[in-house]
């Protein structure tokens, strides 16, 4: 499998991550400034990347400040992608296990401050330090001597990294500071925020300049670095999260118009040895051409620790404590094989309550007497969730009794790869894949008033997954609903649906009214949330940095 060897190789030693902090500015929770000054030796190291391959290592720096791997080293200190399943507890898919963990459950806790930390740290600070190492790296491309053609490429992925970060914060902290080239202190104390949708236009000019300039393969043949779909889904998306409905299925058309080799979707069946579909999140179909674009967790460095809450309870292969406790809301929107919801009165559901389901359903969820490595889950497992309780204990508050399938790994192959790696898993991390494109493109279309072309791309990954298709007529109503439950389903376990039902002004209402928040004193998430805040540090420390209101 090919993976992308440069970003996680040892050729990016402790001596290279050295000589890439003294040239880029990185943010610091005990600095006075939110921005760190330019080291003055910086001009030594402009002297090293003199070669495409030296300035490579620098491209690929960018990435271990928003993903790296391994557990101990990096899970606790967090990264800009930090544990991103977290984002399920905020919906009606799933409950975390206190009040204050990482930062997520203070939104739905209701006791989010600028000062909570976690996530909302995390986004603003990991963001712009990889935004920072970004301006350095595309300052110095005049003086790099690239083979003919690659410098354009280059600068195109750091663009795209530079415009994904941008439209990414601007969706969750609104205006942020724009910062497009190296600066200096006197520079740092004067940064303002601009607008966002100042910030979107940055976003959209960078992701403009990627889908010009990159191929519809990644540089090096790398997995894992971002290419010209990946451009076109991140503008696609940053103009649907600003409600610009029509040019964002125009651009989400573009995406569909490269299906072929490099983009489609792969085929769910119902014999493992043919299906394609539950590896996509597993790890077995890492080079698939339905994922878009996913942090890699490749060879040299494997590990992502950000998974390793998410195993079945107790096991030893995993060191998984299953830190999300599943509801069984979610659980029941898995339909019936012929599409329709299920029917608890119905005696053959009585009978057995998850025969002749959608198919995605135990791709998704471990459930009671299902095999993993080996063993049989049951009542141990359940009664012994670290930080969670008993599972079935929680029935009375909506909880159901299932573990995830999804991110846990279960190959040989796999089990091996575990033995080398510091408490982390070797499946990747997939921000974008095609299905969520479709289902994107869908939105858009029915939201921009083309109801009945949106059923197509909505169809194209319900049949896929052997559901029955969406018959025509739907109102526009009818189908956002359809919409949105199609990427529930599909997307389960993919950090999709916080998003979902915040652009859909639905957020503070389903999470309040999610029974499973009980078990850590009921749920209070405020309106004010949907735009996070900035860190206190940043407004202490810079008053020309306004904080989000209600903070």
């Amino acid at each position: 499998m090919n993976k992308l060897i440069n970003m996680r190789t040892n050729k990016i030693n402790n001596f290279i991550y050295g000589l890439l902090a003294v040239f880029t500015l990185t943010i610091t929770s005990c600095d006075k400034d939110f921005l760190e000054k330019t080291d003055p030796g910086s001009g030594s190291v402009d002297g090293f990347f003199q070669g495409e391959d030296e300035f490579v290592l620098g491209v690929n720096g960018v990435y271990n400040s928003l993903y790296a791997a391994g557990y101990f080293t990096n899970f606790w200190g967090g990264n800009y992608f930090h544990m991103h399943m977290e984002f399920e507890t905020l919906s009606d898919n799933g409950v975390g296990q206190d009040c204050g963990w990482r930062g997520y459950a203070n939104f739905a806790c209701g006791i989010m401050t600028p000062a909570s930390g976690g996530i909302t740290w995390y986004k603003w600070n990991y963001g712009l330090g990889a935004i920072s190492k970004i301006n350095q790296l595309l300052s110095i491309i005049p003086n790099v001597t690239f083979s003919a053609g690659m410098d354009s490429k280059w600068e195109a992925e750091l663009k795209y990294l530079r415009g994904f970060l941008y439209a990414d914060m601007a969706d969750l902290y609104g205006g942020m500071p724009i910062i497009t080239e190296p600066i200096d202190a006197s520079e740092a104390d004067a940064i303002t925020r601009s607008t966002q949708a100042e910030t979107y236009t940055q976003a959209i000019s960078d992701l403009d300049f990627a889908i010009a300039n990159l191929d519809t393969k990644p540089n090096n043949s790398e997995y894992g670095r971002p290419t010209k779909q990946a451009a076109l889904m991140a503008k696609a998306l940053a103009e649907l999260n600003q409600k610009k409905y029509s040019e964002s299925a125009a651009t989400f058309a573009q995406l569909v118009a490269l299906e072929g080799n490099d983009l489609g979707l792969v085929q769910l069946t119902l014999d493992p040895t043919t299906d394609e579909w539950e590896g996509l999140n597993r790890g077995t179909q890492e080079t698939s051409k339905e994922i878009i674009w996913s942090m890699k967790a490749g060879p040299g460095n494997e590990g992502t620790g950000d998974y390793i809450p998410y195993g079945v309870a107790g096991d030893g292969d995993y060191n998984g404590w299953s830190g999300i406790k599943f509801t069984q809301d979610g659980v029941d929107a898995f339909e019936m094989a012929d599409g329709t919801p299920i029917d608890k009165t119905d005696q053959d559901y009585i009978d057995d309550p998850l025969a002749n389901r959608d198919p995605r359903m135990r791709k998704t969820f471990y459930f009671e007497g299902d095999e993993y490595w080996g063993g049989t889950i049951g009542d141990v497992a359940f009664g012994a969730v670290c930080c969670n309780g008993n599972l079935k204990a929680q029935s009375s508050v909506g909880i159901a009794p299932v573990f995830p399938r999804k991110t846990t790994t279960y190959t040989q192959e796999q089990k091996a790869q575990m033995a080398t790696i510091e408490y982390g898993s070797p499946i990747d991390l997939n921000l974008f894949r095609y299905a969520d494109a479709l289902l994107l493109y869908a939105e858009a279309l029915n939201e921009g008033g083309q109801t009945a072309q949106a059923l197509a791309p909505l169809n194209q990954v319900r049949t896929r997954a052997l559901m029955p298709a969406i018959a025509a007529g739907l109102s526009q109503a009818e189908m956002r609903a359809k919409i949105l439950h199609e990427r529930r389903v599909e997307l389960y376990l993919e950090g999709k649906r916080y998003f979902d039902l915040r652009r859909q002004g639905t957020l503070m209402e389903t999470i309040n009214n999610n029974e499973g928040w009980k078990l850590h004193g009921g749920a209070n998430y405020k309106s004010h949330y949907d735009i996070w805040p900035i860190p206190s540090e940043t407004t202490d420390n810079n008053p020309n940095i306004a904080q989000n209101p209600g903070y």
